[in-house]
């Protein structure tokens, strides 16, 4: 059945074309740019969280949206190139995962509209003036604060007692992100009885080289931060802890179930979510600069068993009755 509109003139109910009638509304266009790449075990979940999400608010993809994903393996040159090609599609609205995501759309475009997930400290990070009033044409959803190192410090003193030294380990280039990082874990860890230190990494061989290194004294632990350098060599962090028996606590849960001991994280798929309601909105018609940053209010604790047992480590049964997840 056509859409008509309908006048009520005298108590009857008049008829009256539509001036869309006939017409199918225009598709629009969303892009997305992911800076993992499309072999991460958790993508395919958020990107279906994402599709889910909007289509609960109508826009079912290939029908009222059409969408354009691109994945860059966090290769700096891949996002250079894959955040133009979005940009040259010229989307209606544009998706971007993680800082690194947030960074290169906020360098690209002031016009376009981005909903970003997955950034920790965006006002710090150039990327919106307030969390209330975005101002800009950014907005979106953060994940982590970094009051939130002192859970991952307790949660590493927690599972391994007698650790007395940690490094924490991300891609140094955002150097907001990472001054907030290294004065929270000062803050934090002396309280714990635990000597920290940041080692910054780019690729596989930083990678290596600051676990073998750091592990050639006793006593250590690791915090795997979020960042898309940890989140691609995921596996490998995962695989280095283990053969250096490292106890180490993780930013996302895809690590523990790829055989890491321990992680603290928000609910990711929550966020992806969330982010179809914010750009049915803005599709809609309201203002980027009109949406609040949200931060994430739930979080969950992994604990992996079978690694732990390798590791000889003895959960606490108090942090096994409080986790949310056990990889048995």
């Amino acid at each position: 059945m056509r859409r008509r509109d309908f006048l009520i003139l005298g108590g009857a109910a008049i008829a009256v074309p539509s001036a869309a009638a006939g017409q199918s509304p225009p598709v629009r266009h969303l892009g997305v740019l992911f800076v993992l790449g499309e072999d991460n075990p958790d993508v395919s979940s958020w990107l279906g969280a994402l599709k889910d999400g909007l289509r609960s608010h109508g826009w079912t993809e290939g029908q009222a949206i059409q969408m354009e994903i691109r994945f860059c393996q966090s290769d700096a040159k891949l996002v250079k190139r894959y955040t133009d090609e979005l940009i040259g599609l010229k989307p209606d609205i544009i998706l971007a995962q993680g800082v690194v995501g947030a960074a290169a759309m906020k360098q690209a475009t002031q016009t376009i509209p981005v909903v970003f997930v997955q950034v920790q400290d965006p006002v710090g990070g150039g990327f919106v003036t307030n969390l209330a009033r975005p101002e800009g044409n950014l907005t979106g959803f953060t994940n982590f604060e970094y009051s939130i190192v002192g859970k991952w410090v307790q949660l590493l003193k927690d599972v391994s007692p007698g650790v007395s030294r940690m490094m924490a380990m991300i891609n140094p280039a955002n150097r907001p992100r990472w001054n907030g990082y290294t004065a929270a874990f000062e803050k934090y860890a002396p309280a714990l009885g635990i000597k920290p230190q940041m080692a910054g990494i780019h690729n596989e061989g930083d990678i290596e080289r600051e676990i073998v290194r750091f592990a050639e004294q006793p006593n250590g632990g690791l915090v795997v931060l979020p960042d898309a350098t940890t989140g691609v060599h995921a596996k490998f962090i995962v695989e280095l802890a283990e053969r250096h028996r490292l106890p180490a606590v993780y930013s996302n849960g895809f690590y523990v179930r790829a055989g890491g001991l321990i992680a603290y994280s928000d609910s990711i798929r929550g966020q992806y979510r969330n982010a179809a309601s914010y750009i049915d909105r803005i599709l809609r018609g309201t203002k980027p600069s009109e949406l609040p940053v949200q931060a994430a209010d739930r979080f969950e604790t992994i604990i992996n068993l079978k690694t732990a047992m390798k590791l000889g480590i003895t959960i606490p049964p108090a942090l096994l009755a409080t986790a949310d997840h056990l990889i048995e």
